[in-house]
């Protein structure tokens, strides 16, 4: 006969897809007429943007831009100029089946890229960058909580787990016209822009969500006077902004993440045609996963006192977010520098990874961030540096099980110093990220039992002696003897589940 199963509901989180797919790159760029020619390439960045990212049935559609930029030494004056070039792109990425709801975690990451001067007019670049894409879904099913029968003995467990209730992904634009103090020259050209966003707070509002923060803009540009002088500015510009995610509500546990995707920023002339104006135009990618935390009841065993019973399971892995958190570390580093520096003229960061791993004690989290740097050397001609260095976090984790953690870092700023031939960096390393908990679960699917084949019970006696050894399971020995653990540990005034040492244990022959 089949046993009637009462059923709870339960959510659990899977990966789903985890992919790369390469995009390549090969342009000719040929320098446009306001631009000298070129004596020497000092460096050749792609930087890939991800505007959109769609799920469609059995595949992923990506597309976005790149950015190719070039610094080089111009052939008349030797000074800094750059030049840039770019391409929208777009990318199928197949998957093994249909996948009609998911969350897109998408990034690019550049594989390697290769500059030549074909002539002194003309460029040619080659390379490529990965787009590396993890689809996380959210699989709402029923757990058996309960086994309906008299003579049935079930062991449940109380499983904690989370629930994805909302999640999206939307770019948003921060726009501002800056003004140079006037204790800076004007600007001609721009050299180079980067920018780092920080949140500062959100508020869930009725299906949006209101954030609040504001971007750091770094800028380095090279003044029309005579000296061609090369100068950095810094803004920072706040902003606050609402964000449409269906679902989301103030109950739920909601990491937000913030990014910078892309800077376009234009110089712009005042009444009197002096170029004291920047318009900047910042891309931001908004990344919201709300959680649900829950528990339910499973049956993990069971067994009938009164005939033989087969039972089906099902494997499946339970996730419980425990935390979200947002810090930032100081890292400090050092490299030997081959040329003497007699002026610094910037330093910024283009790259920071970081992979979690877990240890008896807590979570680590390992990266790599890059330096770049642009200076004078002691006979005063322009060069570049590009390192990169390592960095690692450590912090307290509690929760029980396989560790996932799904966390990012970012270069918040930087600071240097130049001590004889060696560059010191100060890094403000910000890390974020959810912490989840996975617990592989063995539940009951299915009770049948053969009513042919009825348990033999010793009924010769109300109580029988069993000796067991330390260590020793008393649900085990309660389906041996087709009695309940309960009953066991009320007749021996027992509180644990397994014997702490040798002993005479009474067992009932009738479960009450």
């Amino acid at each position: 006969m089949d046993y009637t199963a009462q059923r709870n509901p339960l959510s659990i989180i899977e990966l789903l897809y985890d992919g790369c797919q390469e995009q390549s790159v090969d342009l000719d760029i040929s320098l446009p007429d306001y631009c000298p020619d070129i004596q020497k390439i000092l460096k050749c960045q792609v930087y890939p943007r991800i505007l959109d990212r769609t799920l469609a049935g059995d595949h992923i559609e990506v597309s976005g831009t790149y950015t190719v930029k070039i610094l080089y030494l111009d052939a008349v004056n030797g000074t800094i100029r750059c030049c840039e070039s770019g391409s929208p792109f777009s990318c199928v990425i197949p998957m093994k089946k249909n996948i009609e709801r998911g969350k897109i975690k998408a990034f690019a990451r550049v594989e390697y890229i290769n500059c030549r001067a074909a002539s002194s007019r003309r460029l040619d670049v080659h390379g490529s960058f990965s787009i590396c894409v993890k689809v996380y879904g959210s699989a709402d099913c029923e757990a058996v909580c309960s086994i309906v029968g008299d003579d049935i003995e079930q062991r449940t467990l109380e499983i904690p787990f989370s629930r994805m209730s909302a999640f999206c992904v939307q770019n948003f634009h921060v726009e501002e016209v800056l003004e140079l103090p006037g204790t800076k020259p004007e600007a001609e050209t721009l050299l180079h822009s980067s920018a780092v966003v920080n949140m500062q707070d959100y508020k869930v509002i009725q299906n949006k969500l209101m954030v609040k923060g504001d971007v750091t803009l770094h800028l380095l540009y090279a003044s029309p006077s005579e000296e061609y002088s090369l100068e950095t500015m810094e803004y920072a510009i706040p902003f606050t902004q609402m964000l449409d995610c269906d679902g989301i509500s103030e109950e739920d546990r909601s990491d937000v993440r913030l990014s910078v995707i892309g800077t376009d920023v234009q110089i712009k002339n005042d009444y009197s045609g002096g170029k004291v104006f920047f318009d900047a135009q910042i891309r931001l990618c908004a990344d919201i996963t709300a959680y649900q935390n829950k528990q339910t009841t499973i049956v993990s065993d069971a067994y009938s006192r009164s005939y033989e019973m087969a039972l089906e399971y099902q494997q499946k892995n339970a996730e419980e977010l425990t935390e979200i958190f947002g810090d930032s570390m100081m890292k400090k580093v050092s490299f030997p520098m081959e040329q003497e520096v007699s002026k610094v003229i910037d330093v910024w960061s283009e790259l920071c990874s970081v992979s979690p791993s877990k240890e008896e004690n807590g979570l680590i989290l390992e990266g790599k961030f890059s330096i770049c740097m642009l200076a004078f050397c002691s006979d005063g001609k322009p060069f570049y540096f590009e390192r990169l260095a390592d960095f690692q976090y450590k912090r307290p984790f509690a929760g029980d099980g396989e560790l996932r953690c799904d966390v990012d870092a970012s270069i918040a700023g930087l600071s240097y110093r130049i001590t004889g031939n060696e560059l010191e960096i100060k890094a403000e390393i910000s890390v974020s990220g959810s912490v989840f908990s996975r617990r592989s679960c063995r539940m009951v699917e299915a009770a049948h039992a053969d009513e042919t084949k009825p348990r033999e019970r010793d009924r010769s006696a109300a109580l029988i002696l069993y000796y067991a050894e330390a260590g020793e399971a008393l649900w085990d020995i309660a389906r041996l003897y087709c009695t309940s653990m309960e009953a066991i540990q009320r007749e021996n005034g027992l509180e644990c589940e397994k014997m702490d040492s040798k002993g005479m244990l009474l067992i009932p022959m009738q479960a009450n």
